[in-house]
């Protein structure tokens, strides 16, 4: 059991933001569920979830319930009529142990949620990933996990959902709960017993294109088709949104099928001749998105913030000054904190080798990390080896609040270049007098702005 300071917990300023919490578990679209406290029936309410209910659900005047997002920022293993002794001996029989899930109080008696942060092999998992996962342990357990496909779950963190490990006992705000949550670790699916082996397929060249298909999307779906032989491109353009958005894609479909039948405007004749052909081409169309982005490792947006990390422009300011404006040096310190950032709450960061790799270079890696150490942003370092997760990693650091991060079109940009090209495409005389500042001479400086912005 791991050894937790909570001399804090009741601390109101302690845990992370209402957005951090929204992003991790909300499911907006296309509709929510509400228990009144004490209540056994949840009601359907077709519309968007907004924040006065998510808020109402955290202050425990009532229960909020939503559907699962593509890809899940927790798991819930629900426990029905055990004991607690019971409920533990489930987790340990997956090797879950208190620094990787959370035993919480459920409203029925003698039953338990388990809380996990789900990822398969180092990367996100897809609803229907972590269902076929745990298809054969739920089964021979009498378990239901959640989130399901078109079924509610009930957010964390409100009515009569206490934590019941020693290590978390007492944690009476939704705050410090949301806080230790964020630090457990990482339960890697492929360690469910009874499970079939999944295939890592890995498609190379794709990219995520179409920028403002966000407002493009939803502008469609407020006014419908606008023109005659536009019905194939919106569809898409809708699912896109939606896979953007994070929602399920059977969600995804349900929801362009309804909008199509009474928001085509009569600008499609295939909708009035064939309505069943078009149904199967939206299907078509959410398995291509769906599937492609998958396979290729492109996330939807929260997602991709959460898993690729994301940076605040004070930080690049620190990068280039502890970089002294040299670009192998602060590619690699803006990798590392950009990972960093998401997982900066938890006790150690995991970084496998690969990781460390893609940032520097083979050759590089080591050296790297050691310049990293000696500037005091890697504060404790132990021995890499290939195939093998570093869990003793501290990186020290200023960290922002998540408002701050660099975003274009909602999602965390992947490369410093980039990064330095939206920050001062405007003021590239700022950028230069950052990278004089930090000691780089006129050539070094003229090869850092002729990286960033070309000629």
């Amino acid at each position: 059991m791991q050894n937790k300071d909570t001399s804090k917990k009741s601390n109101p300023e302690w845990g992370q933001s209402f957005d951090d919490y929204k992003s991790l578990f909300i499911q907006r679209w296309p509709r929510y569920a509400v228990k009144q406290i004490g209540g056994k029936k949840w009601r359907t309410k077709n519309k968007p979830l907004s924040d006065i209910p998510i808020k109402s659900h955290l202050d425990k005047k009532y229960c909020v319930g939503v559907l699962a997002k593509w890809y899940p920022g927790c798991v819930i293993l629900d426990i029905d009529n055990r004991s607690i002794g019971q409920a533990n001996e489930i987790r340990e029989e997956l090797g879950l142990i208190d620094s990787d899930s959370m035993l919480c109080d459920s409203e029925s008696p003698d039953s338990y949620h388990v809380l996990i942060r789900p990822q398969y092999n180092g990367k996100p998992a897809t609803v229907r990933l972590l269902q076929d996962a745990f298809k054969g342990f739920g089964s021979s357990h009498h378990l239901e996990i959640y989130p399901q496909p078109k079924r509610f779950i009930r957010l964390p963190f409100g009515f009569a959902q206490e934590c019941l490990d020693p290590c978390y006992g007492g944690l009476d705000d939704w705050k410090a709960k949301l806080y230790w949550f964020q630090k457990l670790d990482e339960f890697n699916l492929s360690n469910v017993p009874s499970q079939q082996l999944f295939f890592d397929f890995k498609l190379e060249g794709v990219k995520l294109g179409h920028p403002g298909i966000i407002s493009e999307a939803r502008d469609l779906l407020k006014h419908g088709l606008f023109m005659p032989s536009s019905r194939h491109e919106s569809q898409y353009k809708i699912l896109l949104y939606f896979w953007r958005m994070n929602i399920d894609q059977d969600e995804a479909e349900g929801t362009v099928w309804s909008w199509i039948q009474s928001m085509h405007n009569g600008f499609s004749k295939d909708i009035m001749r064939h309505p069943r052909a078009v149904q199967k081409e939206i299907s078509r169309q959410a398995s291509l998105i769906y599937d492609k982005y998958d396979l290729a490792n492109i996330f939807p947006d929260s997602t991709h913030n959460v898993h690729r990390g994301y940076i605040c422009e004070p930080d690049i300011i620190d990068i280039i000054r502890i970089g002294k404006a040299s670009l192998p040096k602060m590619n690699f310190l803006f990798d590392l904190i950009k990972y960093a950032y998401p997982r900066r709450n938890r006790l150690f960061i995991q970084i496998h080798t690969d990781n460390l790799i893609q940032w520097a270079s083979k050759k590089t890696y080591l050296k790297r990390t050691a310049e990293a150490m000696s500037k005091g942003v890697i504060e404790r370092y132990d021995s890499y080896s290939a195939g093998r997760f570093a869990k003793s990693v501290k990186i020290k650091w200023q960290w922002r609040d998540s408002s701050q991060a660099i975003l274009y079109d909602g999602r965390s940009v992947d490369t410093l270049k980039d990064t330095l090209r939206i920050l001062y495409k405007s003021k590239p005389d700022h950028l230069k007098q950052l990278v004089s500042d930090a000691g780089a001479t006129k050539q070094a400086a003229y090869r850092v702005l002729k990286t960033v912005f070309g000629r």
